[in-house]
């Protein structure tokens, strides 16, 4: 029971504020305090992490398996885990932001909360927000690359950039339509004037409508950032060069271009902050205007390759260097650029995602991470991590206390020789024990007599090849035998078995004991009882207490 006190304090420091370890540079930025950091290791972080009401989410990319298995992370506000998806076929660079929708229903039917998730090996999710269980997928057709740039989420539907087209779907996973463009790369997608545009690696810009696709061809050079709507539904493309970066203003009505302003190298991608479009370079951060004809008003020295935001009206952009940090600009009535200096951390690095922020009851809160997978929370309180700790940990503290107490009656007995009370106090003091550490004590037994198999060794060589490095449940039935492939984000194989139940129209009883939860019926069978083996082992432990790996195969067997 020390131990689990010295544990209990060793997180109130760790949780403690690490304001003194981080420099900044910023009067505005020193208003705020670190809430939480999380390394994820020796992945990287590319695209913005985003917070919907109830979670944060982020997504780690990798270059191969051995570096770390690309992953879709679910936090709560207190930077702990809620779940996780990984996609081990991904392993290109993923660059799509991700999307949070919420819940609703229209003439595209209904859907839950759910976000929305490009991978580069042309899948496309819609995963529930609260759990990472999959609503419904879509896979689009890949060329080395799969899906690489935004997509655009409207009321009903999402369009989504393809290494070959676009696709756009109802957000209950229905397809609308599906149409070839160029060979696109970063290339987002933008809607005005009544069409869908995106670019191609050739310099041309495509309109789509459910009747087919346009091409317009702009200049040699490569277009990987979804246009700009203007207020007028023109645009503003940034296009890359053999020689650096163009900006384009394009007329949609006319389909005629003209060039704003020659830049530098990697072009970030271009938005609109206020009444002016913002564009950033390997040389520049820029403000043009497009009131009348679109000119450069203000031009100032910075690198940023990435995703430019706007945080509670200052434009913050990463560096894109090894001493990294983040540029912030307010933008005047008239276009001009002003400098609040760069802001920098002590886990600096490069950076091209961008940054997330909101308000809550007057606090406001920013998610920012770098190439590195290094992700922080901050907000103008100070850290409440440690109240919070306390004030939810109740019932553990109580149970230390009231151990505490057991010892030293226990003690106070044996020194009075009064053994037969002794003893009482005792035996109440080890079930009090065994209470607390009984989730630690099957955790061990299950690690203890539970043997090391690989997945290949229960694999079926009939089933698909998509459900390689995924999870799959087998249900066998005397009768018949019901497989499901393609699982993600299951921890056990209680979560495993009732996901893939659910899929297959099946009900799963299960039943409460003194050892956890185990499954007495599947599909309304019940027979002599229900065992699991996993990868081929059988199962030592309820199911809510068998750990499952991303590409376990469990299988059900009706005895």
């Amino acid at each position: 029971m020390r131990s689990k006190l010295v544990i209990l304090v060793v997180i109130a420091i760790i949780c403690l504020p690490h304001v003194n370890g981080e420099s900044t540079s910023s009067a505005e930025e020193s208003e705020y305090f670190l809430q939480w950091n999380i390394d994820f290791g020796d992945v990287y972080v590319s695209t913005q992490a985003i917070a919907s009401e109830q979670a944060v989410f982020v997504r780690t990319s990798s270059s191969s398996l051995a570096q770390g298995i690309p992953t879709v992370y679910s936090l709560n506000f207190a930077g702990e885990e809620l779940w996780r998806v990984q996609n081990p076929n991904s392993t290109f660079q993923d660059m799509t932001k991700l999307e949070f929708v919420k819940s609703g229903a229209g003439d595209c039917g209904s859907w839950p909360d759910m976000l929305l998730v490009g991978w580069s090996d042309g899948l496309f999710q819609a995963l529930r927000a609260d759990n990472g269980a999959i609503v419904w997928q879509h896979q689009t057709e890949a060329a080395s690359w799969g899906i690489t740039g935004n997509m655009l989420v409207e009321d009903e539907s999402v369009t989504i950039p393809t290494r070959k087209g676009i696709d756009k779907l109802c957000l209950d996973g229905s397809i609308e339509f599906t149409y070839a463009t160029g060979f696109g790369w970063r290339n987002g997608v933008t809607f005005a004037g009544d069409s869908y545009w995106i670019g191609d690696e050739e310099g041309n810009l495509w309109s789509v409508t459910n009747q087919g696709a346009t091409k317009h061809f702009i200049a040699l050079g490569k277009i990987r950032h979804a246009p700009v709507q203007l207020p007028n539904d023109n645009l503003i493309i940034h296009l890359q060069t053999d020689s650096g970066s163009t900006v384009y203003h394009f007329n949609t009505t006319s389909t005629l271009s003209s060039m704003v302003v020659n830049s530098g190298y990697s072009p970030a991608m271009p938005t609109t902050i206020g009444d002016y479009v913002i564009t950033a370079d390997s040389q520049y951060l820029r403000s043009i205007s497009c009131e009348v004809e679109c000119v450069v008003r203000d031009s100032e020295s910075f690198r940023s390759n990435g995703e430019i935001s706007n945080v509670f009206g200052t434009i913050m952009l990463p560096q894109n260097t090894a001493d990294g940090g983040y540029g912030q600009y307010e933008i005047s009535t008239d276009g001009e650029l002003i400098s609040l200096g760069i802001v920098n951390y002590a886990d600096d690095w490069y950076g091209t995602a961008g940054v997330e922020s909101w308000s809550f009851s007057d606090v406001k809160y920013k998610l920012l991470v770098n190439d590195n997978a290094n992700l922080k929370m901050y907000a103008t309180i100070e850290s409440s991590n440690l109240a919070e700790l306390q004030e939810s940990d109740w019932p553990t503290i109580l149970v230390i206390l009231s151990a505490l107490i057991l010892i030293s009656i226990t003690s106070i007995q044996l020194l009075q020789e009064r053994f037969q009370s002794a003893f009482k106090f005792f035996i109440l003091f080890m079930t009090i024990l065994l209470m607390f550490t009984f989730g630690d004590i099957i955790e061990a037994w299950t690690d203890l007599v539970t043997e090391d198999a690989p997945a290949s060794d229960a694999w079926n060589d009939e089933w698909p090849e998509s459900w390689l490095g995924t999870q799959i449940v087998v249900f066998e039935f005397k009768q018949e035998t019901v497989v499901t492939g393609g699982l993600l984000s299951n921890d056990n194989v209680l979560e495993a078995s009732l996901e893939a139940a659910n899929q297959q129209g099946l009900d799963i009883d299960v039943i409460e004991s003194n050892l956890g939860k185990y499954v007495v019926s599947i599909g309304g069978i019940t027979g002599e009882g229900w065992e699991y083996t996993v990868n081929g082992q059988p199962g030592t432990v309820s199911a809510e207490f068998s750990d499952l790996e991303s590409d376990s195969i469990v299988v059900w067997k009706q005895l």
